[in-house]
């Protein structure tokens, strides 16, 4: 590992809870560094005997804070930025001054980034068969396989030399996104010093951000949470698990009220396009308020559609119905924003009992 006894890694997303901090985090915690403050605080410090690790999520809200402390990191990490994002000075700075720069080559706007000259070595990553970091096959099932590929050679902050090498790696997640964020991660923990064998158990075992295309079971049936709020977010999730292997699906999709009608009613023409493509068995619809013309809307919206659905007010009777179907190879998926965040200890009581 790095001979250095402090190191500090940023990480570039458009928001908070990014996977690939999340992943990174796992990691270093998994290879024996203990969490030294509150996990949801922004900045993640970690320490292993005399060696201490600074993990920050850096967003639109947060970088404006580091930069004005004049922080340099010793690695950025780049992920998914939203285009505005890229207009920002202020990730391009943080950038300019960091010793190791993580790059998604894929991202066809990561060049705007490197505008400013910068001072550190350029490590990238992707499906893009250029980058440093790639893959060389990919197999989407209930989990994520494929071959990680280093293509040249990198010095990692230890003064070590890693050599190019080819291994495959399984991840305990699903969804084609997931192979990005493990992919930086991986791009880190090789530049830090963990090596490879250490992050392939690490990664085959790993649990995935919560309520982010989140495996909450998978025994008999799988089922997965995901946090919905637009008709983008119903969209990704949709695409992300289209590959893979089920009898049937069931869609818990929570309903909020103060989403408004219109937003209620995008997000439902989502999931009735997808409808047919999936082959969604049946929606139990949960609305958390007792509207009445809310539910009549739906209604309406419903009964010339060629869905099965099911509309309740009780959370707690909505999944108990939509776990009674379930049956070997079946697929749960549960879809929405803070309404359904119990959702996760409703169905542990109900497996339990």
């Amino acid at each position: 590992m790095s001979s250095e006894k402090f190191i500090s890694i940023g990480v570039l997303g458009s928001e908070k809870n990014n996977v690939a901090f999340h992943m990174i985090k796992e990691i270093f915690i998994k290879s024996g560094f203990q969490l030294l403050n509150n996990e949801s605080n922004l900045i993640t410090i970690l320490a292993k005997g005399n060696k201490f690790l600074l993990i920050s999520e850096l967003t639109a809200n947060t970088i404006e804070g580091i930069v004005k402390l004049n922080f340099h990191f010793d690695i950025i990490i780049h992920t998914n930025l939203k285009i505005n994002n890229y207009e920002n000075i202020l990730f391009e700075e943080v950038i300019h001054q960091a010793k190791y720069i993580i790059m998604n080559v894929d991202d066809k706007n990561y060049r705007k980034l490197l505008a400013k000259e910068v001072k550190g070595i350029i490590v990238t990553y992707g499906l893009n068969r250029k980058a440093t970091i790639t893959t060389s096959s990919f197999k989407f099932a209930n989990n994520i396989q494929f071959n990680l590929c280093q293509q040249r050679e990198i010095l990692g902050l230890n003064g070590i030399r890693m050599e190019p090498m080819e291994i495959p790696i399984t991840l305990n997640l699903i969804g084609k996104s997931n192979i990005y964020y493990s992919l930086a991660a991986i791009a880190c923990g090789l530049i830090y010093g963990i090596s490879i064998d250490e992050m392939r158990n690490i990664l085959s075992n790993i649990k995935g951000t919560f309520r982010y295309l989140e495996k909450i079971q998978d025994e008999e049936y799988m089922i997965i949470d995901s946090n919905c709020n637009i008709p983008a977010d119903y969209n990704m999730v949709f695409e992300e698990t289209q590959n893979l292997k089920y009898k049937n699906i069931y869609i818990i999709n929570g309903i909020e009220i103060d989403q408004g009608i219109y937003t209620i009613k995008d997000n439902l023409k989502a999931i009735l396009n997808w409808q047919p493509i999936l082959n969604v068995k049946k929606l139990f619809l949960f609305i958390d308020g007792k509207e009445a013309l809310l539910k009549n809307n739906i209604h309406l919206m419903l009964s010339n559609q060629k869905v099965d659905y099911e509309i309740f007010t009780d959370l707690y009777r909505c999944i108990h119905a939509a776990m009674k179907v379930l049956s070997k190879n079946d697929l749960l998926m549960i879809l929405g924003s803070e309404s359904l965040k119990e959702c996760r200890e409703l169905i542990n009581q109900l497996i339990i009992n």
